[in-house]
């Protein structure tokens, strides 16, 4: 499959930046460690720790270390690295540093230097300044790209129009736009000096054809469910894609953004992750589900005994689902609604459904219905992150790009669940899977399970 001269640079860049950290790390530490001992010996309180206990620390370090610059989106590519941008995603990276570094030591109940913790902060962000600026250099140098990006603009408006304006306004060689899609019937036969080479209809076609490596949807009037659906119809890893679009409720933080005109752009990614990723969040699920069901045992131990003495049917609510690859498997939770509903009709949408029960309330209000779920992540048929499996019945009528969800395993929680759950429309939750789909990381894991707890503690949508 062809790769674009970008995409390769890319990675290459990457490989250069995780080096450059590799390399910061331990140099950091040395001459923290010679200043405290040596220079600001006779400065600041007697120093009685060995170097041993320091020693010990230093890989954690490291792995905390590439936490926090994940987290603050410095191993993503910029089209235009440097500037303030990258200062302040940096100084956001160290002060993520600085509160893990702390928690670690509290956690590991060992009396480390403060000044040594400081020193190595405050010197660790100019020594990384530093070595990730010569790794930019060098890794251009070993990944030259010769090549212009090859750019196709979806929309005649004014959206767009500020799209091809910003890009041929880049520094050093700006990307060739080769042609403008209309969203609008009729119209002028050029755009902005670019040829308008079709309608959305021909869009597919226009992109290959053309050979295009990356493509902007700069058309708001062009529905969310129409984009995903070329996006997905066109699965070539080759083809990067950008939208500018507020759908993905950006300001809540979840994907870092690319700032081009000033205006939100939510690179997709390829939802292709390598072995290492599917290997690791399966440890991760086994790992989780284990200790939660342990944890949480005597909770649901409480909750069966209760609805055994105060309700009718089984406490357990069995259901077939739809999993990995159109796989069927039996969901279980807690029973929260009478005996006598249909398992299949439509959830409730409010908290006052007739067909949910007193302790059924209770249980949807505070998500404890959901607790059963961890022995399906347990078993593998079901992930800790993911789209929410859906019915039979419901994937019957999935469209070609809906389908998509069935290529990852459904979780327990996922985007749906930060971004509103049952207060978003049914097309917008396969909106927000499928954005998950193309840009599955463990960074991305993370952070949806940590917001799910703000989630369900607040209790916003769960009826």
């Amino acid at each position: 499959m062809r790769l674009a001269p970008a995409r390769r640079a890319d990675r290459v860049l990457i490989m250069f930046l995780v080096a450059a950290d590799l390399i910061t790390v331990p140099v950091t530490f040395a001459v923290t460690w010679w200043l405290r001992t040596n220079i600001l010996e006779g400065m600041l309180p007697e120093f009685h720790h060995g170097l041993r206990l320091y020693l010990y620390a230093v890989p954690v370090i490291a792995v905390l270390w590439f936490f926090a610059f994940a987290k603050a989106g410095l191993y993503v590519p910029r089209r235009v690295p440097g500037g303030m941008g990258e200062i302040q995603r940096m100084l956001r990276a160290f002060l993520i540093l600085l509160v893990s570094m702390m928690a670690a030591s509290y956690l590991a109940k060992a009396e480390y230097s403060r000044a040594m913790l400081f020193l190595f902060v405050g010197l660790a962000f100019p020594v990384s300044l530093a070595l990730r600026t010569v790794a930019w250099k060098l890794a251009r140098r070993a990944a030259p790209v010769n090549e212009v990006p090859r750019v196709l603009v979806v929309g005649t408006g004014e959206v767009a129009g500020r799209v091809v304006r910003v890009l041929r306004r880049l520094p050093g060689k700006p990307p060739e736009i080769v042609g403008v899609v209309s969203t609008v019937d009729g119209g002028e036969e050029t755009f902005q000096g670019v040829p308008v080479v079709g309608g959305v209809e021909s869009l597919e076609d226009a992109i290959r054809k053309l050979e295009v490596d990356e493509v902007f949807f700069a058309a708001p009037e062009l529905p969310h469910s129409r984009a995903m659906a070329i996006i997905s119809g066109v699965d070539d890893p080759g083809v990067h894609y950008r939208l500018v679009t507020d759908l993905f409720e950006i300001a809540m933080g979840i994907t870092d953004l690319d700032d081009v005109a000033r205006l939100p752009i939510i690179e997709i990614g390829y939802g292709r992750p390598g072995a290492a990723y599917r290997i690791l969040k399966r440890c991760m699920d086994i790992l989780m589900s284990a200790m939660l069901l342990l944890f949480f045992a005597p909770l649901m131990a409480v909750i069966y005994v209760i609805h055994s003495l105060t309700g009718k049917g089984s406490p357990i609510f069995r259901q077939k689902r739809v999993g990995l690859n159109g796989r069927e498997f039996i969901l279980y939770k807690f029973r929260t609604m009478k005996p006598d509903a249909d398992e299949y009709e439509v959830a409730p949408l409010s908290d006052d459904d007739p067909r949910i029960t007193r302790l059924g309330r209770f249980l949807r209000r505070t998500s404890l219905d959901e607790l059963p779920q961890l022995i399906n992540v347990l078993k593998g048929d079901m992930s800790m992150v993911g789209p929410r499996p859906e019915m039979p019945f419901i994937v019957n009528d999935y469209n070609s790009w809906q389908k998509r969800r069935l290529d990852v395993k459904p979780g327990l929680t996922g985007m749906w669940q930060i971004m509103g759950r049952k207060e978003l429309p049914l097309h917008e939750n396969l909106e927000y899977d499928y954005y998950y789909i193309r840009n599955q990381s463990l960074m991305l894991d993370f952070t949806i399970l940590l917001r799910t707890i703000g989630v369900i503690f607040r209790g916003k949508g769960a009826y």
